[in-house]
């Protein structure tokens, strides 16, 4: 492979894990045990481990890479649930990285088809014990504890670390997640009391009752005069009713899915070809519905400025590199729609450290120190009010905007 040679949007063959509730495909993963490759292009053959291993920073941006090192941090999949799911929940960062020198997993779900008798179980539906846990994953009773979602096309679905969740029926589901493989299954119902990792969990577990509010977006573009409403155990109606708003400030129409520090999510619907100029990070494409063509201005064998041009259909994932500061999504159906998922920023202060605090010692003389102090301060805030400026942003989050072309 060759160092220097220009990066373009990157598709993958996907690996297939099969279960007793259903399958799950990677599209996009860099999980050690599953390594798909690329599709097509001068990478086409290469696995994702390969080309992380050789244009991990061009690919991640130089903060990502700075924050996460080899790992790349983002994972897409696609579940197809045929059966019953273990209910099962994942460690948060911090945890995963003391116990298993790896990255915890934060999920979104998004939910592409569900059958009338489709559910979802997901946190709480009560305040729980971790006595009361053990003993209710022993005996395979814990699903009655857990919130339950009648799920539809279009629901959005926050797994935070920590929270149990398991899911039955007949549904098609788009998960982007964390990197991470671990995964602590507390009841399967094709198991044994044995296989529940139940202890390995039970204090990384959260114990409160989960409001599904929180966790739940959906959009009221499905209502169409039919009952929107999720419910928790006990009938509640639970879940947001999302609508069509800007997900950025130069007003492309869609909803934001997740913000987190991890990653965020937004849903795009795209009418119009949309100029997209990318900050300092990777992004990741999701097509639903429709199709479009990725075109990344570029120069032909004659140095003429040209398009290169990537057609993405539905079901599709691809991964832009953060090298591809500027690209067009021109949209080759009427209907289509896409989940864009991307980290806006890793920079991060201890949380020990107070950055308002004077940088003085007591009892020390400092005399004359105070006017430079005054004059580094204007300095910074006119570096603060550059940034602010178009094109002088810092971080990946500030310098993402989509323009109407």
């Amino acid at each position: 492979m060759e160092q220097n040679k220009k990066l373009y949007p990157i598709t993958f063959n996907r690996e297939t894990e099969r279960h007793s509730w259903g399958t799950e495909k990677f599209a996009i993963a860099d999980l050690g045990i599953v390594d798909p490759t690329v599709k097509e292009g001068w990478l086409a053959g290469n696995t994702f481990s390969d080309i992380m291993e050789t244009y991990i920073e061009r690919i991640s941006g130089e903060e990502i890479y700075g924050y996460y090192g080899r790992q790349f941090p983002v994972a897409v999949s696609f579940l197809e649930v045929d059966g019953q799911m273990p209910v099962m929940c994942h460690p948060d960062d911090e945890a995963a990285e003391q116990r298993y020198d790896a990255l915890g997993r934060r999920t979104l779900w998004y939910i592409t088809e569900a059958s009338e008798d489709a559910r979802i179980y997901l946190g709480f539906n009560g305040e729980m014990t971790a006595s009361g846990l053990y003993e209710k994953c022993l005996d395979g009773t814990v699903r009655d504890s857990l919130n339950v979602i009648i799920p539809q096309k279009g629901d959005s679905l926050h797994i935070s670390p920590g929270t149990p969740y398991s899911a039955e029926g007949h549904m098609r589901i788009v998960a982007i997640s964390e990197a991470s493989a671990i995964t602590f299954t507390l009841h399967d119902p094709a198991g044994s009391p044995e296989d529940s990792h139940v202890t390995d969990a039970i204090d990384l577990i959260e114990y409160g009752k989960t409001g599904i509010d929180s966790c739940l977006n959906r959009s009221n573009l499905n209502c169409n005069g039919l009952d929107c409403s999720a419910s928790d155990r006990n009938g509640n109606p639970a879940g947001n009713a999302g609508t069509s708003v800007p997900v950025n400030s130069n007003g492309a129409a869609g909803r934001q899915l997740l913000s987190s520090r991890e990653f965020s999510v937004n849903e795009m619907k795209v009418t119009d070809p949309i100029k997209v100029t990318a900050g300092n990070s990777f992004t990741i494409y999701v097509c639903l519905e429709g199709g479009l063509s990725i075109q990344v201005p570029s120069k032909n064998e004659s140095g003429e400025s040209c398009m290169e041009n990537c057609r993405i259909k539905k079901g599709d994932a691809v991964l832009m590199p953060a090298d591809i500061e500027e690209f067009f999504i021109v949209p080759t159906d009427r209907d289509t729609v896409l989940i864009e998922a991307v980290i806006e920023s890793r920079d991060e202060i201890d949380d020990y450290i107070n950055p308002d605090t004077e940088p003085y010692l007591e009892g020390e003389d400092y005399e004359g120190l105070e006017n430079e102090a005054d004059e580094d301060s204007d300095t910074d805030s006119l570096s603060k009010d550059a940034a602010t400026e178009p094109g002088n942003a810092k971080t990946a989050g500030s310098i993402r905007r989509f323009l109407k072309n």
